[in-house]
């Protein structure tokens, strides 16, 4: 069986409510698995399938020393989530958020060490505040 998550916690991994995965399952354009009437599970794959579509805004104001069309997203992914948290606009911001998750990010601001101290700090304590807010 393959692994699957609650609509609840789909919706946050993707940036978007529990309303816009249910409609978007009861459309058709989602996957998921009913357990009952009223439950329903999203598998990890679709989750993937759906952020990978997720368009990426333009990151030339943040990685202007690589050629971006040839930035891996999955291979770079510490690299250009440093970038963004260093010095990335809402739209970039948010974008960061839906690929890569809050848990991926919380992961970079805390151990890489090419992320200015300052700037991991200031993500650690919003990252740690959202965590205490979302329980």
């Amino acid at each position: 069986m393959q692994p699957t998550v609650k609509i609840r916690d789909a919706a946050r991994l993707l940036g978007v409510t529990p309303r816009t995965v249910r409609n978007w399952i009861a459309a058709g354009k989602v996957a998921a698995v009913r357990v009952s009437e009223r439950v329903a599970l999203v598998p990890l794959a679709e989750i993937e399938r759906i952020a990978g579509a997720v368009a990426r805004p333009d990151l030339s104001s943040v990685i202007w020393d690589v050629d971006l069309s040839k930035l891996d997203e999955g291979r770079n992914a510490g690299f250009i989530i440093r970038r963004v948290l260093e010095a990335g606009r809402p739209d970039q911001v948010a974008w960061l958020f839906r690929r890569y998750g809050e848990s991926r990010i919380g992961d970079v601001a805390a151990r890489d060490r090419a992320l200015a101290a300052d700037v991991a700090s200031a993500w650690t304590v919003l990252l740690r505040r959202r965590r205490e807010r979302a329980a």
